[in-house]
């Protein structure tokens, strides 16, 4: 975990020894933490600081300052976070919009893997040598592509690079896009200093530029969502920043940093009122870039992005192919986009009966071939499938890659739908294969209900199996890639009914999802994975009281996506923030 951006900072300098050399500027890779270009012991993990130290005396480190005191109510605590890196996605997105490039060069963070089942988790996104090595790399590929461009050029490069106040301008006007706040004077100076160093070493006005653009790419205020506290160590909560909670929001519904409309709003003070906070927040999930939303945390969530890696046996389903891959993984994306971010209320997200297909999909799903090229959205009452759980992409990335796997479904909803994660297995427990699946299309033709008795026979295994093995199998009349089948290959028949521990019954696709969206967990489990996912870490204790209360006034009314979304961005453990004790 960081505890010192500066120390950070000053221990990658071997990383860009050469390029800091070169230009003579010691504070290069600094970006002035303490103002002046000196490292500030205070900068603690939670990315909190002394005040003034970036935005001058008596501002907060964004620029702005706060708008009075906040007093909590009793027992309520807003939270706090770490430093928070930017993940691949964002930092892609974050070029892209700012500076218009083409690449997408971060790729090196996956192996960091998810946290709490999302990848934007601030402390799993550690910075080491390695890591900062590519950051620089890449920086210098970005710079290079802007100055190389005439159209990013331009953009970037707005007047004569010759005249000292137009390479100022320039500076000041990327500041405000790359550090998502405008750049304070001693940072300025910083600034100035690498682009007089490079023409003192007769670098061209325009070259002299890529180096201070290189520069404030490879510094902590770009790679970094900087969050201060006016006492590092202080539980006493305080409002973000204007600047602070734009960047919040436009990497929550937008993977990057705030375009000119937020930057205003922040600028103004505007987006600390509750109606422009409101209204930004219609406006960025409306937006194109809204997609990002769907992509990233419906794709993380509902484990849409796994399907592309998922195994099928080919052997066993002859007619599974890449195209029906991504057939299935874009029906996912559009069918949770019409929730979040269109007029379905969350109440029909199990039980909704319309799907997105093209030919080759609707050939799996036996459906009548759509009209026109493409997917396309049809209502088709006859098939058996509705709903999200009748979606080709959860049946097969919940499935085994040669046949059905009750156990992984069961899982799957309740982790991904309830959060009500089951127990893991006891440790050393030897778990024994079903008997007789030997992985082959002659153990895919068997009855699974039978075998899966096995398990419920094992006392230790027979709690959690229960229920498991009871939703698991309401679906059994899908099969591994989402085909709807009556009776197994073998012409067994197919008993989708179950029983859970609680004594409700249910019979299949219909009764399972009459149970689960009538269960309470279900709305307020989607209010608590958007809780993690906007604020980048997990769910705390002292945050119940929020969640509760969002999730409250969300369903007591018209219970669609963008208001849930607006609630917890109008909550005060979006808005507000504290210092943590070392």
């Amino acid at each position: 975990m960081l505890t010192s951006k500066s120390r950070e900072i000053a221990a990658w300098t071997g990383v860009a020894g050469t390029l800091s050399l070169l230009l003579g500027c010691t504070g290069l890779l600094n970006g002035g933490s303490d103002g002046k270009g000196n490292m500030d012991p205070t900068y603690t993990a939670n990315g909190g600081g002394k005040g003034g130290g970036l935005g001058g005396s008596g501002q907060s480190g964004n620029g702005q300052s706060g708008d009075g005191p906040y007093v909590p109510q009793v027992g309520v605590d807003p939270g706090t976070k770490p430093m928070h890196r930017l993940n691949d996605a964002e930092y892609n997105n974050s070029l892209h919009d700012s500076l218009g490039v083409s690449q997408a060069p971060a790729d090196w963070s996956k192996g960091q893997g998810e946290l709490y089942g999302f990848d934007n988790i601030a402390e799993l996104l550690g910075m080491d040598t390695k890591t900062y090595t590519n950051f620089f790399n890449a920086a210098g590929k970005v710079a290079e592509e802007v100055m190389t461009t005439p159209a990013l050029k331009s953009a970037f490069i707005t007047c004569n690079a010759a005249d000292a106040a137009c390479a100022q301008g320039v500076v000041t006007a990327a500041a405000l896009k790359l550090f998502r706040r405008p750049a304070v004077a001693e940072e300025l100076t910083i600034y100035g200093k690498v682009f007089s160093d490079a023409s003192a070493l007769r670098e061209t006005p325009e070259n002299a530029l890529k180096h201070v653009l290189r520069s404030m790419l490879s510094s902590a205020e770009f790679l970094y969502r900087i969050e201060l506290d006016p006492t590092p160590s202080s539980a006493t909560p305080h409002k973000l920043g204007a600047y602070e909670l734009a960047s919040r929001l436009s990497y929550f519904l937008w993977s990057s940093g705030p375009d000119k409309s937020l930057l205003d709003a922040a600028g103004s003070n505007k987006l600390l009122e509750d109606g422009e906070l409101g209204a930004q927040t219609e406006r960025l999930l409306a937006d194109d870039k809204g997609q990002r939303f769907v992509m990233n945390f419906g794709g993380q969530w509902l484990s849409i992005r796994q399907l592309a890696a998922h195994a099928v046996d080919t052997g066993v389903f002859p007619t599974w192919t890449p195209a029906i891959t991504a057939a299935e993984t874009e029906e996912a994306y559009r069918f949770f986009n019409e929730f979040a971010r269109g007029g379905q209320p969350w109440s029909t997200f199990l039980k909704a009966d319309f799907n997105f297909v093209n030919a080759d999909l609707a050939k799996v799903y036996g459906m009548p071939a759509p009209t026109g090229t493409g997917m396309q959205l049809v209502q088709v009452k006859d098939d058996h499938r509705f709903g999200y759980l009748g979606l080709g992409q959860f049946l097969t990335v919940s499935s085994y890659h040669h046949r059905t796997a009750p156990t992984l479904r069961a899982r799957r909803i309740l982790d991904q739908l309830m959060c009500a994660p089951p127990p893991q297995p006891p440790a050393n427990l030897m778990i024994p294969p079903l008997d007789g699946d030997s992985g082959t299309a002659e153990a895919a033709a068997q009855n699974i209900r039978q075998r899966l008795e096995m398990h419920r026979k094992n006392p230790v295994c027979a709690g959690c199996h229960a229920t498991f093995d009871a939703i698991g199998m309401a679906l059994e009349n899908f099969d591994a890639i989402g085909q709807y089948r009556p009776t197994y290959p073998n012409g067994a028949a197919i008993d989708a009914s179950g029983q859970i521990q609680d004594g409700k019954t249910f019979v299949g696709l219909e009764g399972l999802t009459d149970m689960l969206t009538s269960d309470p967990r279900f709305t307020s489990c989607v209010a608590e994975k958007l809780f993690i996912y906007s604020l980048g870490r997990g769910v705390e204790p002292s945050d119940r009281p929020y969640l509760d209360n969002v999730a409250h006034a969300w369903a007591s009314n018209t219970a669609v996506l963008p208001a849930l979304v607006k609630n917890l961005i109008q909550a005060d453990t979006f808005r507000f923030r504290r210092g943590e004790a070392q």
